[in-house]
């Protein structure tokens, strides 16, 4: 009982050992936290079919990359729109029809975060960095 009182929440973390992570549907609610600071690391989302309404998840910077692009992308042609809010100046950039989303090599910082939520048909994506290219939404 307490696990389920406490609201406690799946942690993954995500370091220097993993160039390459595979989320599947039973990762349905983890926080994703990034850790790995020397090299790219490319976190591949399920398929939307697979996915189903209400999946989701959220990818958290805990080291900000040095060496490469964390980046999350959606499988096969999926899509994701979103808006990413930057504390930089409080603009707001969003995108339609992009396959990936990615925190940059030298502009993300620790804290910078996406969730991503799926209605059954479209990857939906909101974050938020501390700089205005902490986080770029890509085709």
């Amino acid at each position: 009982i307490g696990r389920y009182s406490a609201d406690r929440k799946k942690i993954q973390e995500v370091d220097d050992a993993d160039a390459t992570v595979t989320v599947t549907v039973a990762d349905c609610g983890t926080i994703f936290v990034l850790k790995n600071k020397a090299q790219a690391v490319t976190m591949n989302l399920p398929k939307i079919a697979d996915a189903g309404k209400g999946w989701w998840c959220k990818f958290i910077v805990k080291a900000a990359p040095s060496g490469a692009d964390y980046v999350v992308t959606a499988a096969g042609s999926d899509t994701m729109i979103g808006v990413i809010v930057t504390g930089a100046d409080g603009a707001a950039t969003d995108q339609s029809g992009t396959g990936q989303f990615a925190f940059k090599n030298g502009a993300a910082v620790e804290g910078d975060q996406v969730e991503v939520l799926c209605d059954g048909v479209k990857w939906y994506v909101l974050g938020h960095c501390n700089a205005a290219t902490g986080i770029d939404m890509e085709a």
